[in-house]
């Protein structure tokens, strides 16, 4: 009705805006308690391309933390959540025994800041496990799979079927990388005089394709398979 009564005496249906600057000022005893709070009792979190539903991740929690004490769950944009743990104990043990995932989809943690924005999170540094597919033998041991994957970004482990050599079609460690950036297609392993170059299959990175590891295209869609296609076309004629 509002809207009606102002269209038939401006024959607009904008409200009218003012340059006036309402003003409050937040007293300092109430912010700094909770900020103080949230500093030491939150942490903000996020699935890397997968969102949950509020039961699933609500059950996830309880079968894989295991804490001891109430957390507080806040959904927020884009998939990220924060854990507001009533336990100072529940919150330090399980941030430090990460990395966890669900579905085998890394979960994003960080301690919780003032006026954290999911909007300008320019860096998500995931743990992502990381296949090299007919890595020689002799380079399978645990010291080089660490530099290797030192070498890619941030060693974390070596799967445990890597180190009882169940499968041998290739090697699987896991590495912390910052999935907003590039990834690498190949990493060149140097041995005396001669240079291994090892393709790098990434596991798990939602929505990415897996050959030029970048968002919104499937693998059959990939431009850089157009371009190979072009090139043998190209070559037939």
């Amino acid at each position: 009705m509002l809207g009606n009564r102002w269209q038939e005496r401006t024959g607009s249906r904008c409200l009218p805006r003012t340059q006036k600057r309402p003003g409050y000022v937040i007293p300092n005893n109430k912010l700094e308690d909770c900020r103080c709070y949230m500093r030491d009792h939150a942490l903000i979190c996020k699935f890397v391309g997968f969102w949950p539903s509020e039961k699933d991740l609500t059950r996830w929690i309880q079968q894989r933390w295991k804490p001891k004490g109430h957390i507080d769950l806040k959904l927020g944009a884009k998939g990220f959540f924060t854990a507001i743990f009533a336990s100072l104990e529940d919150k330090e043990r399980i941030f430090e025994e990460g990395p966890y995932f669900m579905n085998n989809v890394f979960l994003f943690m960080r301690h919780w800041e003032d006026r954290y924005n999911p909007d300008n999170e320019k860096s998500l540094v995931a743990a992502i496990w990381v296949r090299l597919f007919e890595l020689p033998m002799e380079f399978w041991d645990p010291d080089i799979l660490e530099g290797i994957g030192n070498s890619i970004e941030t060693f974390v482990k070596v799967a445990e079927s890597t180190k009882r050599g169940k499968y041998t079609s290739y090697a699987r460690i896991c590495v912390y990388m910052n999935i907003a950036e590039p990834l690498p297609e190949y990493i060149e392993l140097e041995y005396h005089d001669e240079i291994w170059q090892q393709p790098i299959d990434y596991e798990h990175i939602p929505f990415r394709c897996r050959r030029c590891h970048e968002y919104g295209n499937l693998f059959r869609q990939c431009p850089l398979n157009k371009e190979v296609e072009i090139t043998k076309t190209q070559d037939e004629e």
